[in-house]
């Protein structure tokens, strides 16, 4: 079984994100499923949602506690990481024009992209927040292979509003391309 825990802002869609990331899982043959973490967070608070992924049956369903990946849709949120319950072989997903430095020297893999200089060019925002999510699926596909981006790119046309899906689709594809991977 593989973990994800993706920390985002209540406003930027992660919790969504992590849907769309679990059905274009099962387009892959595998099986996932998402987990919101909800309390009494307003908009702009810290928001966890945890996502699974497996080729059998997943018959827990409880907060993931010792990631495989973590994903961080907001570079405010690092210090909520906790980098000894993070697998050292696994992977750490920012929106991030760099490599935030608190990651340097821990021998990590590391995956950058500017999710929300994507975002706002193609002009995600909704309420006030920029919506990185999809953009951070594109992040996700090309950091991990788990789930390809045509996958990704089927999850956010079946999940979201025709209207709006295509410029999602454009944001996720620029963040597949864009999206560096380096191990620091």
């Amino acid at each position: 079984m593989i973990e994800l825990l993706q920390i985002s802002r209540g406003g930027s869609g992660g919790v969504t994100g992590a849907k769309i990331l679990a059905e274009a899982a099962l387009y892959e043959g595998v099986e996932s499923q998402a987990i919101p973490k909800y309390g009494s967070e307003r908009r702009g608070a810290a928001v966890e949602a945890y996502v699974r992924f497996d080729d059998k049956p997943i018959r827990i369903h409880s907060p993931v506690v010792e990631p495989d990946i973590a994903m961080v849709l907001d570079t405010s949120l690092i210090e909520r990481l906790d980098l000894l319950k993070i697998k050292q072989e696994g992977i750490i997903i920012i929106n991030s024009k760099e490599i935030p430095k608190a990651f340097k020297g821990t021998n990590r893999k590391i995956a950058y992209v500017d999710a929300t200089a994507i975002s706002l060019n193609l002009g995600l925002v909704a309420g006030g927040f920029t919506l990185v999510n999809t953009t951070m699926l594109g992040a996700f596909a090309k950091a991990t292979g788990l789930v390809s981006i045509e996958n990704i790119i089927k999850g956010i046309e079946h999940t979201l509003n025709p209207r709006i899906a295509p410029k999602n689709v454009e944001a996720a594809k620029k963040a597949f391309e864009e999206t560096k991977v380096e191990t620091v």
